[in-house]
């Protein structure tokens, strides 16, 4: 079977001083893509600028601002080829990403590959993660049990993401609104649609820096609120979409729960056993690996604790690797890696 076309759509909102990297990381893989595309998203910065700097080597489509998932969308239907990797303009590709796609399309058609992205910070320095850790074997079957448990299945980003671009044709994600994420409804979606193959290998760098750390790393309770509420409607357009006749959980899946109790402890709560204990129970269900089933649940009990400073400390060092010292990282990565 001939490997399909592989297309890039690279999604850019005021990135201008990352974009060359974004660029030049699809511009020299080997083999190259078949198609680059460029969606600038309305940017009032020099990315235009940055972007005349390659003349004819990819097509660039400029549109008014109106989010992510929007310009993601533009470059996809404006794309030809079978399968279409999203990046977003602030990460960039690692070599060697397209011939590891292109040898795992040889033979099967998914409806969605999925990697690992390694983290650095703005001006590239590694900071010794790599996520997510996929379960050995963990297929769509397994991705709905989580969407079931947890209430999403273990995904990266938008720039860990090659989707095929029937499926989301197929989906109609067109009809999502587009100032969602590309990694919201429409990959939350696929495990319905076919076969994902999960590839526990960085192919991308996801980059951590001043925009992409303002609220997520920090949350607050007016955040954590904010999440639940982006959750619930994610879900909505999922179920539409899909033709469900609801989500595939409770009202309190996993996902709710874990900021629920994050807002508990915000609110400075001494007694947070009731919340605590929701979450907890509710990981052995899922299909994490067992080492990080258990560094979860030993995070969660050191929210037991009635200090706001630890409680605080420990919530960011679970949102984002960027807030843990290199030995701490390192720690996690012994725990956490098979």
């Amino acid at each position: 079977m001939k490997p399909p076309t592989v297309a890039v759509v690279i999604s850019n909102y005021n990135y201008a001083r990352f974009l060359p990297h974004a660029l030049d990381s699809v511009l020299t893989q080997s083999p190259p893509f078949d198609e680059v595309i460029v969606v600038d998203d309305g940017s009032t910065d020099d990315s235009l600028d940055v972007l005349a700097r390659y003349p004819g080597r990819f097509t660039v489509i400029s549109i008014s601002n109106g989010g992510q998932l929007g310009a993601c969308r533009e470059g996809i239907m404006a794309a030809t080829s079978e399968y279409v990797y999203t990046l977003d303009a602030d990460d960039y590709a690692a070599p060697g990403l397209v011939a590891k796609i292109k040898l795992i399309l040889a033979d099967r058609r998914p409806v969605k590959v999925q990697f690992q992205l390694r983290v650095v910070t703005e001006d590239r320095t590694l900071l010794g993660s790599d996520f997510p850790i996929f379960p050995a074997g963990y297929d769509a079957a397994a991705m709905l049990h989580d969407n079931a448990a947890c209430g999403f299945y273990i995904s990266p980003p938008t720039s860990g993401n090659v989707f095929s671009r029937e499926a989301l044709v197929r989906l109609g994600f067109d009809a999502f609104d587009p100032s969602g994420a590309m990694d919201g409804s429409s990959s939350l979606a696929m495990p319905y649609l076919g076969e994902i193959i999960s590839l526990n290998e960085p192919l991308a760098h996801y980059r951590v820096h001043g925009n992409s750390m303002s609220s997520w790393p920090k949350p607050t309770i007016p955040l954590l609120l904010k999440e639940i509420s982006v959750f619930r409607k994610t879900w909505h357009e999922v179920v539409a979409a899909l033709g469900l006749n609801k989500p595939p959980f409770d009202s309190r899946p996993l996902y709710i729960h874990e900021r629920q109790m994050m807002i508990a402890c915000k609110e400075n709560k001494r007694f947070v056993v009731p919340e605590v204990w929701r979450y907890v129970s509710g990981i052995p269900s899922t299909n994490l690996p067992r080492r990080e089933k258990i560094l979860l649940v030993a995070w969660a009990m050191c929210l037991l604790i009635p200090s706001p400073a630890l409680r605080d400390y420990s919530i960011r060092v679970k949102r984002s690797s960027a807030n843990r010292s290199k030995r701490l990282q390192a720690l996690v990565n012994m725990l956490i890696r098979p």
